[in-house]
């Protein structure tokens, strides 16, 4: 997907959306995108589209969405009776092209959060770096 239209998409999709800490989310995204290489900045525009807005899969494909790009962002999106832990070892293990991108974007993700010090009660978000990281880096 060209990353303009992907910008676009995350822009609409998260008009007004804040956070825990009431920070705009497409703000967090933006942080996301800029942190990773170029041609995965598409899919870190997305990375929390489909998680938290009313954006569907079929708009996606509709604006160019690549097949590679979709398994990532569903990598990338954890359902709702799904634990923390096992979304990040999923993500973490996760086989192939699509599992190469998702982890790049978690990772980016991850530190964005990590340096935004989030409170105690949040999610582990160092224990999902470190598992997501050794997974990238034995090339998982």
């Amino acid at each position: 997907m060209d990353v303009a239209v992907a910008r676009s998409i995350a822009h609409y999709s998260h008009v007004q959306r804040r956070d825990r800490r009431g920070e705009l989310v497409v703000e967090h995204v933006a942080r996301v995108a800029a942190a990773v290489p170029a041609d995965v900045q598409p899919l870190a525009w997305l990375h929390d589209v489909l998680e938290g807005s009313a954006t569907s899969v079929d708009e996606l494909r509709a604006h160019g969405l690549t097949a590679v790009e979709l398994a990532a962002l569903r990598l990338l999106t954890r359902g709702s009776d799904e634990s923390y832990e096992l979304y990040v070892l999923r993500i973490a293990f996760a086989r192939g092209e699509a599992g190469r991108l998702a982890r790049i974007v978690k990772l980016a993700d991850l530190d964005d959060h990590i340096a935004c010090e989030w409170s105690p009660d949040g999610p582990p978000y160092e224990w999902a770096r470190r598992h997501v990281a050794v997974a990238a880096a034995r090339g998982s």
